[in-house]
Protein backbone atom coordinates (compact mmCIF):
# COMPACT_ATOMS: atom_id res chain seq x y z
CA UNK A 1 0.00 0.00 0.00
CA UNK A 2 3.14 2.56 0.11
CA UNK A 3 1.91 3.69 -3.50
CA UNK A 4 -0.94 4.97 -2.02
CA UNK A 5 1.16 7.90 -0.58
CA UNK A 6 2.71 8.81 -4.24
CA UNK A 7 0.70 11.30 -5.86
CA UNK A 8 -1.54 10.06 -8.12
CA UNK A 9 0.29 12.65 -10.89
CA UNK A 10 3.37 14.28 -11.17
CA UNK A 11 2.43 17.73 -10.39
CA UNK A 12 1.93 17.65 -6.64
CA UNK A 13 -0.80 20.02 -4.90
CA UNK A 14 -0.17 23.12 -6.65
CA UNK A 15 -2.24 22.93 -9.74
CA UNK A 16 -5.97 22.30 -9.45
CA UNK A 17 -7.23 18.69 -10.68
CA UNK A 18 -7.47 18.89 -14.73
CA UNK A 19 -6.42 16.44 -17.40
CA UNK A 20 -3.47 17.20 -18.99
CA UNK A 21 -3.26 17.79 -22.56
CA UNK A 22 -0.48 16.78 -25.01
CA UNK A 23 -1.54 18.22 -28.03
CA UNK A 24 0.63 20.91 -29.88
CA UNK A 25 0.90 24.30 -28.11
CA UNK A 26 -1.61 26.63 -30.83
CA UNK A 27 -2.90 29.92 -30.43
CA UNK A 28 -2.87 32.62 -27.82
CA UNK A 29 -1.40 30.75 -23.93
CA UNK A 30 -2.37 33.14 -20.88
CA UNK A 31 0.02 32.78 -18.13
CA UNK A 32 -2.12 30.17 -16.41
CA UNK A 33 -2.47 27.79 -19.05
CA UNK A 34 1.35 27.96 -19.40
CA UNK A 35 2.41 27.60 -15.80
CA UNK A 36 -0.16 24.47 -16.28
CA UNK A 37 1.01 23.03 -19.72
CA UNK A 38 5.05 23.14 -17.95
CA UNK A 39 3.63 21.54 -14.92
CA UNK A 40 1.90 18.74 -16.99
CA UNK A 41 4.79 18.34 -20.10
CA UNK A 42 8.13 19.27 -18.68
CA UNK A 43 10.44 16.32 -18.02
CA UNK A 44 11.48 17.77 -14.27
CA UNK A 45 8.12 17.05 -12.82
CA UNK A 46 8.05 13.58 -14.18
CA UNK A 47 11.81 12.87 -12.46
CA UNK A 48 11.06 14.28 -9.46
CA UNK A 49 7.64 12.19 -9.47
CA UNK A 50 9.44 8.88 -10.02
CA UNK A 51 11.79 9.74 -7.41
CA UNK A 52 8.73 9.35 -5.05
CA UNK A 53 7.81 6.37 -6.82
CA UNK A 54 11.15 5.06 -5.80
CA UNK A 55 11.34 5.74 -2.26
CA UNK A 56 8.25 4.63 -1.80
CA UNK A 57 9.33 1.01 -3.33
CA UNK A 58 12.43 1.16 -1.06
CA UNK A 59 9.84 1.74 1.83
CA UNK A 60 7.67 -1.32 1.20
CA UNK A 61 11.12 -2.82 0.89
CA UNK A 62 11.36 -2.27 4.41
CA UNK A 63 8.36 -2.79 5.57
CA UNK A 64 8.56 -6.20 4.15
CA UNK A 65 11.44 -7.35 6.96
CA UNK A 66 8.33 -7.67 9.30
CA UNK A 67 6.96 -10.36 7.34
CA UNK A 68 8.41 -14.03 7.13
CA UNK A 69 10.50 -15.38 4.75
CA UNK A 70 8.46 -18.56 2.67
CA UNK A 71 10.05 -20.32 0.02
CA UNK A 72 9.21 -24.16 -1.49
CA UNK A 73 11.86 -26.35 -3.24
CA UNK A 74 12.13 -29.42 -4.99
CA UNK A 75 14.69 -31.43 -6.70
CA UNK A 76 14.16 -33.97 -8.87
CA UNK A 77 17.96 -36.20 -10.23
CA UNK A 78 18.66 -39.68 -11.48
CA UNK A 79 21.29 -41.49 -9.38
CA UNK A 80 23.54 -43.95 -9.91
CA UNK A 81 26.16 -45.70 -7.41
CA UNK A 82 29.17 -48.36 -7.97
CA UNK A 83 28.34 -50.48 -5.26
CA UNK A 84 24.79 -50.72 -5.95
CA UNK A 85 24.46 -50.95 -9.72
CA UNK A 86 20.98 -50.16 -9.38
CA UNK A 87 20.11 -47.05 -10.76
CA UNK A 88 17.13 -45.27 -9.44
CA UNK A 89 14.95 -41.81 -9.40
CA UNK A 90 14.77 -39.65 -6.56
CA UNK A 91 13.10 -36.38 -5.72
CA UNK A 92 12.08 -34.03 -2.66
CA UNK A 93 9.95 -31.22 -2.20
CA UNK A 94 10.52 -28.85 0.91
CA UNK A 95 8.94 -25.87 2.53
CA UNK A 96 11.15 -23.21 4.69
CA UNK A 97 9.76 -20.29 6.65
CA UNK A 98 12.08 -17.88 8.09
CA UNK A 99 10.79 -15.11 10.77
CA UNK A 100 12.77 -12.42 12.60
CA UNK A 101 12.42 -12.09 15.60
CA UNK A 102 14.73 -9.57 17.25
CA UNK A 103 17.33 -7.29 16.05
CA UNK A 104 17.71 -4.40 18.41
CA UNK A 105 16.03 -2.09 16.67
CA UNK A 106 17.66 -2.75 13.15
CA UNK A 107 14.53 -3.14 11.06
CA UNK A 108 12.84 -0.59 12.78
CA UNK A 109 16.03 1.97 11.62
CA UNK A 110 15.33 0.94 8.38
CA UNK A 111 11.54 1.63 8.21
CA UNK A 112 12.05 5.08 9.99
CA UNK A 113 15.10 5.77 7.45
CA UNK A 114 12.64 4.64 4.21
CA UNK A 115 10.03 6.87 5.73
CA UNK A 116 12.13 9.77 5.92
CA UNK A 117 13.73 9.52 2.33
CA UNK A 118 10.01 9.49 1.41
CA UNK A 119 8.60 12.67 3.20
CA UNK A 120 12.13 13.99 2.02
CA UNK A 121 11.33 12.71 -1.87
CA UNK A 122 7.75 14.29 -1.61
CA UNK A 123 9.09 17.75 -0.13
CA UNK A 124 11.82 17.45 -2.98
CA UNK A 125 8.94 16.97 -5.47
CA UNK A 126 6.88 20.06 -4.08
CA UNK A 127 9.82 21.72 -3.79
CA UNK A 128 10.65 21.24 -7.82
CA UNK A 129 7.35 21.98 -9.24
CA UNK A 130 7.39 25.28 -7.31
CA UNK A 131 10.68 26.12 -9.00
CA UNK A 132 8.86 25.40 -12.31
CA UNK A 133 6.04 27.58 -11.65
CA UNK A 134 8.71 30.46 -10.75
CA UNK A 135 10.52 29.74 -13.63
CA UNK A 136 7.61 29.50 -16.16
CA UNK A 137 5.86 32.36 -14.97
CA UNK A 138 9.60 34.74 -15.20
CA UNK A 139 10.02 33.45 -18.73
CA UNK A 140 6.20 34.32 -19.42
CA UNK A 141 6.51 37.93 -18.62
CA UNK A 142 10.51 38.10 -20.18
CA UNK A 143 8.28 37.30 -23.44
CA UNK A 144 5.63 39.64 -22.88
CA UNK A 145 8.55 42.69 -22.16
CA UNK A 146 10.50 41.21 -25.13
CA UNK A 147 7.49 42.08 -27.10
CA UNK A 148 6.70 45.22 -25.74
CA UNK A 149 10.42 46.39 -26.55
CA UNK A 150 9.78 45.22 -30.04
CA UNK A 151 6.70 47.63 -30.25
CA UNK A 152 8.76 50.15 -28.38
CA UNK A 153 11.78 49.85 -30.83
CA UNK A 154 9.24 50.11 -33.86
CA UNK A 155 7.94 52.84 -32.33
CA UNK A 156 11.39 55.07 -32.06
CA UNK A 157 12.27 53.47 -35.23
CA UNK A 158 9.64 55.77 -36.38
CA UNK A 159 10.23 58.93 -34.18
CA UNK A 160 14.01 58.20 -35.84
CA UNK A 161 12.28 58.41 -39.33
CA UNK A 162 10.21 61.21 -38.51
CA UNK A 163 13.41 63.17 -37.80
CA UNK A 164 15.29 61.62 -40.87
CA UNK A 165 12.62 63.25 -42.80
CA UNK A 166 12.26 66.76 -41.06
CA UNK A 167 16.06 67.01 -41.66
CA UNK A 168 15.72 65.88 -45.23
CA UNK A 169 12.73 68.61 -45.98
CA UNK A 170 15.20 71.41 -44.27
CA UNK A 171 18.23 70.56 -45.90
CA UNK A 172 16.25 70.57 -49.33
CA UNK A 173 14.29 73.99 -48.36
CA UNK A 174 18.13 75.19 -47.29
CA UNK A 175 17.54 75.66 -43.74
CA UNK A 176 19.01 72.85 -43.17
CA UNK A 177 23.02 71.26 -43.09
CA UNK A 178 23.33 68.10 -45.03
CA UNK A 179 25.59 67.16 -41.67
CA UNK A 180 22.11 66.75 -40.24
CA UNK A 181 20.90 64.57 -42.86
CA UNK A 182 23.42 62.48 -41.99
CA UNK A 183 23.74 62.20 -38.45
CA UNK A 184 19.85 61.31 -38.28
CA UNK A 185 20.14 58.96 -41.15
CA UNK A 186 22.63 57.31 -38.81
CA UNK A 187 20.66 56.93 -36.09
CA UNK A 188 17.80 56.40 -38.14
CA UNK A 189 20.03 53.05 -39.07
CA UNK A 190 21.07 52.71 -35.48
CA UNK A 191 17.51 51.97 -34.01
CA UNK A 192 16.69 49.47 -36.88
CA UNK A 193 19.23 47.73 -35.87
CA UNK A 194 18.03 47.94 -32.18
CA UNK A 195 14.44 46.64 -33.60
CA UNK A 196 16.19 43.89 -35.58
CA UNK A 197 18.06 42.26 -32.40
CA UNK A 198 14.80 43.18 -29.81
CA UNK A 199 13.08 40.78 -32.54
CA UNK A 200 15.38 38.23 -32.32
CA UNK A 201 15.47 38.25 -28.71
CA UNK A 202 11.79 38.09 -28.10
CA UNK A 203 11.61 35.26 -30.44
CA UNK A 204 14.73 33.24 -28.39
CA UNK A 205 12.77 34.28 -25.12
CA UNK A 206 9.59 32.22 -27.42
CA UNK A 207 11.88 29.14 -27.72
CA UNK A 208 12.73 29.59 -24.16
CA UNK A 209 9.31 29.30 -22.79
CA UNK A 210 8.30 26.73 -25.31
CA UNK A 211 11.14 24.62 -23.92
CA UNK A 212 9.71 24.99 -20.19
CA UNK A 213 6.08 23.89 -21.39
CA UNK A 214 8.29 20.40 -22.71
CA UNK A 215 9.08 21.30 -26.47
CA UNK A 216 11.06 24.46 -27.59
CA UNK A 217 10.22 23.36 -31.32
CA UNK A 218 7.09 24.20 -30.66
CA UNK A 219 6.40 28.08 -31.70
CA UNK A 220 2.90 28.60 -33.35
CA UNK A 221 1.56 30.12 -29.97
CA UNK A 222 1.01 33.69 -29.00
CA UNK A 223 1.32 34.80 -25.30
CA UNK A 224 -1.19 37.85 -24.45
CA UNK A 225 -1.07 40.20 -21.07
CA UNK A 226 -3.25 39.43 -17.97
CA UNK A 227 -3.39 41.92 -15.47
CA UNK A 228 -4.73 39.83 -12.92
CA UNK A 229 -1.75 37.53 -13.07
CA UNK A 230 0.31 38.44 -9.97
CA UNK A 231 -1.43 42.08 -9.68
CA UNK A 232 -1.98 41.30 -5.83
CA UNK A 233 -0.97 44.02 -3.64
CA UNK A 234 1.42 42.56 -1.57
CA UNK A 235 1.60 43.91 2.12
CA UNK A 236 5.08 45.39 3.03
CA UNK A 237 4.30 46.43 6.75
CA UNK A 238 5.08 43.00 7.49
CA UNK A 239 8.48 42.98 9.00
CA UNK A 240 11.21 41.02 6.82
CA UNK A 241 11.91 38.70 10.09
CA UNK A 242 8.14 37.78 10.34
CA UNK A 243 8.39 36.42 6.44
CA UNK A 244 11.92 34.15 7.24
CA UNK A 245 10.02 33.09 10.12
CA UNK A 246 6.71 32.04 8.28
CA UNK A 247 8.88 30.84 5.40
CA UNK A 248 11.21 28.50 7.41
CA UNK A 249 8.00 26.79 8.47
CA UNK A 250 6.70 26.75 4.87
CA UNK A 251 9.43 26.05 2.65
CA UNK A 252 9.37 22.50 0.74
CA UNK A 253 12.95 22.62 0.82
CA UNK A 254 13.35 22.84 4.13
CA UNK A 255 11.28 20.19 5.28
CA UNK A 256 13.40 17.89 2.63
CA UNK A 257 16.56 18.83 4.24
CA UNK A 258 15.04 18.23 7.99
CA UNK A 259 13.30 14.74 6.80
CA UNK A 260 16.88 13.94 5.05
CA UNK A 261 18.44 14.55 8.66
CA UNK A 262 15.84 12.04 9.94
CA UNK A 263 16.65 9.42 7.29
CA UNK A 264 20.62 9.85 8.36
CA UNK A 265 19.77 9.50 12.22
CA UNK A 266 18.14 6.10 11.14
CA UNK A 267 21.22 4.64 9.05
CA UNK A 268 23.23 5.39 12.24
CA UNK A 269 21.19 2.90 14.52
CA UNK A 270 20.47 0.05 11.95
CA UNK A 271 24.53 0.45 11.63
CA UNK A 272 24.76 0.33 15.15
CA UNK A 273 21.59 -2.17 15.28
CA UNK A 274 23.92 -4.31 12.45
CA UNK A 275 26.42 -5.60 14.87
CA UNK A 276 24.24 -6.79 17.21
CA UNK A 277 22.87 -10.40 18.14
CA UNK A 278 19.80 -11.56 15.72
CA UNK A 279 17.03 -13.69 17.09
CA UNK A 280 14.86 -15.52 14.66
CA UNK A 281 12.63 -18.46 13.97
CA UNK A 282 12.72 -21.24 11.85
CA UNK A 283 10.34 -24.45 10.56
CA UNK A 284 10.64 -26.46 7.54
CA UNK A 285 8.90 -29.58 6.28
CA UNK A 286 10.18 -32.31 3.25
CA UNK A 287 8.71 -35.00 1.38
CA UNK A 288 11.34 -37.34 -0.20
CA UNK A 289 11.09 -40.71 -2.33
CA UNK A 290 14.39 -42.31 -3.74
CA UNK A 291 12.64 -45.78 -4.65
CA UNK A 292 14.29 -47.10 -1.79
CA UNK A 293 13.17 -44.86 1.38
CA UNK A 294 10.34 -42.62 1.52
CA UNK A 295 10.94 -40.30 4.36
CA UNK A 296 9.00 -37.02 5.74
CA UNK A 297 10.86 -34.67 7.71
CA UNK A 298 10.23 -31.48 9.47
CA UNK A 299 11.57 -29.13 12.10
CA UNK A 300 10.98 -26.26 13.62
CA UNK A 301 13.42 -24.37 16.19
CA UNK A 302 15.37 -20.81 16.97
CA UNK A 303 18.40 -19.16 15.66
CA UNK A 304 20.55 -17.01 17.72
CA UNK A 305 23.23 -15.18 15.80
CA UNK A 306 25.86 -13.23 17.84
CA UNK A 307 28.72 -11.27 16.01
CA UNK A 308 31.99 -11.81 17.66
CA UNK A 309 34.50 -9.94 14.73
CA UNK A 310 33.85 -8.66 11.44
CA UNK A 311 37.20 -7.03 11.18
CA UNK A 312 35.97 -3.73 12.95
CA UNK A 313 33.25 -3.55 9.92
CA UNK A 314 30.66 -2.37 12.01
CA UNK A 315 32.66 0.17 14.05
CA UNK A 316 33.35 1.68 10.52
CA UNK A 317 29.98 1.54 9.54
CA UNK A 318 29.14 3.32 12.24
CA UNK A 319 31.46 6.05 11.81
CA UNK A 320 30.34 6.62 8.38
CA UNK A 321 26.41 6.63 9.37
CA UNK A 322 27.16 9.36 11.96
CA UNK A 323 29.37 11.34 9.46
CA UNK A 324 26.77 11.05 6.85
CA UNK A 325 24.25 12.41 9.38
CA UNK A 326 26.69 15.20 10.61
CA UNK A 327 26.83 16.23 7.01
CA UNK A 328 22.52 16.29 6.82
CA UNK A 329 22.72 18.45 9.73
CA UNK A 330 25.17 20.92 8.35
CA UNK A 331 22.69 20.91 4.88
CA UNK A 332 19.22 21.46 6.48
CA UNK A 333 21.45 24.40 8.59
CA UNK A 334 23.01 25.60 5.41
CA UNK A 335 18.91 25.53 3.46
CA UNK A 336 18.23 27.51 6.57
CA UNK A 337 19.81 30.56 5.86
CA UNK A 338 19.23 30.49 2.00
CA UNK A 339 15.94 30.42 2.67
CA UNK A 340 16.34 33.37 5.46
CA UNK A 341 18.58 35.19 2.30
CA UNK A 342 16.43 34.30 -0.50
CA UNK A 343 13.41 35.81 1.63
CA UNK A 344 15.12 39.25 2.42
CA UNK A 345 16.35 39.49 -1.13
CA UNK A 346 12.85 38.79 -2.45
CA UNK A 347 11.39 41.39 0.28
CA UNK A 348 13.99 44.61 -0.76
CA UNK A 349 13.84 43.44 -4.37
CA UNK A 350 9.87 44.02 -4.57
CA UNK A 351 10.38 47.20 -2.59
CA UNK A 352 12.42 48.42 -4.72
CA UNK A 353 10.63 47.40 -8.01
CA UNK A 354 6.95 49.25 -6.16
CA UNK A 355 8.67 52.22 -5.88
CA UNK A 356 10.15 52.56 -9.22
CA UNK A 357 7.11 51.20 -11.16
CA UNK A 358 4.93 54.21 -9.55
CA UNK A 359 7.65 56.67 -10.81
CA UNK A 360 7.52 55.17 -14.36
CA UNK A 361 4.79 56.79 -15.82
CA UNK A 362 5.88 60.06 -14.85
CA UNK A 363 9.40 58.94 -16.58
CA UNK A 364 7.31 58.08 -19.74
CA UNK A 365 5.27 61.41 -19.73
CA UNK A 366 7.59 64.18 -19.39
CA UNK A 367 10.22 62.07 -22.14
CA UNK A 368 7.55 61.91 -24.53
CA UNK A 369 6.39 65.61 -23.81
CA UNK A 370 10.17 66.44 -24.23
CA UNK A 371 10.29 64.59 -27.58
CA UNK A 372 7.24 66.00 -28.90
CA UNK A 373 8.31 69.60 -28.28
CA UNK A 374 11.94 69.24 -29.93
CA UNK A 375 10.74 67.71 -32.72
CA UNK A 376 8.13 70.96 -33.59
CA UNK A 377 11.02 72.85 -32.88
CA UNK A 378 13.09 71.08 -35.17
CA UNK A 379 10.43 71.18 -37.87
CA UNK A 380 9.47 75.00 -37.84
CA UNK A 381 13.42 75.73 -38.24
CA UNK A 382 13.38 76.69 -34.42
CA UNK A 383 15.53 74.17 -32.57
CA UNK A 384 18.42 72.11 -33.92
CA UNK A 385 18.56 68.12 -34.67
CA UNK A 386 20.70 67.28 -31.63
CA UNK A 387 18.12 68.54 -29.39
CA UNK A 388 15.68 66.01 -31.51
CA UNK A 389 17.92 63.05 -31.58
CA UNK A 390 18.88 63.14 -27.45
CA UNK A 391 14.63 63.92 -27.01
CA UNK A 392 14.28 60.69 -29.06
CA UNK A 393 17.01 58.92 -27.34
CA UNK A 394 15.68 59.84 -23.36
CA UNK A 395 12.07 58.30 -24.70
CA UNK A 396 13.23 55.25 -25.79
CA UNK A 397 15.23 54.91 -22.61
CA UNK A 398 12.43 56.07 -20.72
CA UNK A 399 10.22 53.06 -22.06
CA UNK A 400 12.61 50.36 -21.93
CA UNK A 401 13.02 51.89 -18.30
CA UNK A 402 9.08 51.31 -17.72
CA UNK A 403 8.88 47.67 -19.32
CA UNK A 404 11.71 47.10 -16.69
CA UNK A 405 10.34 48.45 -13.91
CA UNK A 406 6.28 46.24 -14.87
CA UNK A 407 8.34 43.31 -15.32
CA UNK A 408 10.51 43.81 -12.23
CA UNK A 409 7.66 44.42 -9.84
CA UNK A 410 5.29 41.16 -10.96
CA UNK A 411 8.23 39.07 -11.47
CA UNK A 412 9.74 40.45 -7.60
CA UNK A 413 5.86 39.52 -6.24
CA UNK A 414 6.51 36.09 -7.77
CA UNK A 415 9.65 35.38 -5.91
CA UNK A 416 8.51 36.49 -2.68
CA UNK A 417 5.76 34.27 -3.04
CA UNK A 418 8.30 31.42 -3.74
CA UNK A 419 10.24 32.31 -1.22
CA UNK A 420 8.21 32.38 2.10
CA UNK A 421 6.09 29.07 0.55
CA UNK A 422 3.25 30.90 -0.55
CA UNK A 423 3.44 30.42 -4.50
CA UNK A 424 -0.14 28.85 -5.33
CA UNK A 425 -2.35 28.60 -8.28
CA UNK A 426 -4.36 31.72 -6.55
CA UNK A 427 -1.99 33.94 -7.88
CA UNK A 428 -3.01 33.45 -11.62
CA UNK A 429 -6.39 34.43 -9.95
CA UNK A 430 -6.17 37.36 -8.39
CA UNK A 431 -9.96 37.42 -8.22
CA UNK A 432 -9.13 34.47 -6.04
CA UNK A 433 -7.29 36.09 -3.79
CA UNK A 434 -7.29 39.41 -1.33
CA UNK A 435 -3.39 40.18 -1.31
CA UNK A 436 -1.08 37.83 0.86
CA UNK A 437 -1.61 37.24 4.56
Amino acid sequence: MVFDRTLPSPLADLRPAAVCDAAPISGTVTLARAVERALCANPATRSVWLTVRLRAAELGQAYSTYLPDVSLGGTLARYGDSVLPNDYTGWRVGLDAQYLLYDFGGRDAQRDSAESLLAAARASQDASVRDLYLQTVTAYFNLLTAQAAVVAAREVEASALSALQAAAARVAAGSGIPADRLQAKTIYTQRQIERIRAEGTAARLQGELAALMGDASQNRFTVAEDERAFSQTTDMTIAVDSLIEAARSRRPELQAAQARLEASEADVRRAEAAGKPRLSAFASAARQDSNILDTTSSSVGINLTIPLFTGFRNTYQIAAAQTQAELAAVARDGVQNQVALEVWRAYHKLKSETEADSRSNDLVESAAATEKLALGRYQAGLGILLDVLTAQASLAQARYTQLLTRLGLRVARAELAQAIGELSWDWLEADRQEGMQ
